[in-house]
């Protein structure tokens, strides 16, 4: 029964992002954006725990196997960058990019890139709601 929830959990998150990236485009608020990249992590670790109980260890294989690798690097991205987003000591937002202070480097953030981490969510949703 866990295995279904994981699921469903995977994809409300997912529609939550989505409303946040949509709310984002008419309201342009910065906090929006870290919305979109904290609900698409919380998501990617559902669907990532959803093929884990049925991968029997070799979760990556069968990610990079089904998914396919642009893909699959999307997923595990929106993690390093969630992970990242909460230990940066600073974040600025600038026009459409977030700007962020790690390991003493800035990084940037594009609302593109954002909508791309989303869109693979999507799909890797939906590639696994076919198995």
């Amino acid at each position: 029964m866990e295995w279904d929830e994981n699921f469903v959990n995977a994809k409300y998150h997912l529609a939550v992002a989505e409303r946040m990236l949509v709310s984002y485009g008419e309201v342009g608020d910065k906090r929006f954006l870290i919305g979109v990249i904290r609900e698409a992590a919380k998501s990617v670790s559902f669907l990532i725990d959803f093929v884990m109980k049925d991968s029997r260890g070799d979760w990556r294989g069968v990610f990079s196997n089904s998914v396919g690798d642009v893909i699959c690097e999307n997923l595990f991205r929106v993690l390093d960058v969630a992970r990242a987003q909460r230990d940066s000591p600073i974040e600025y937002a600038k026009g459409d990019k977030i700007i962020l202070l790690i390991d003493g480097r800035y990084r940037i953030l594009t609302v593109d890139r954002i909508r791309e981490f989303v869109g693979s969510i999507k799909k890797g949703i939906e590639i696994f709601r076919q198995v």
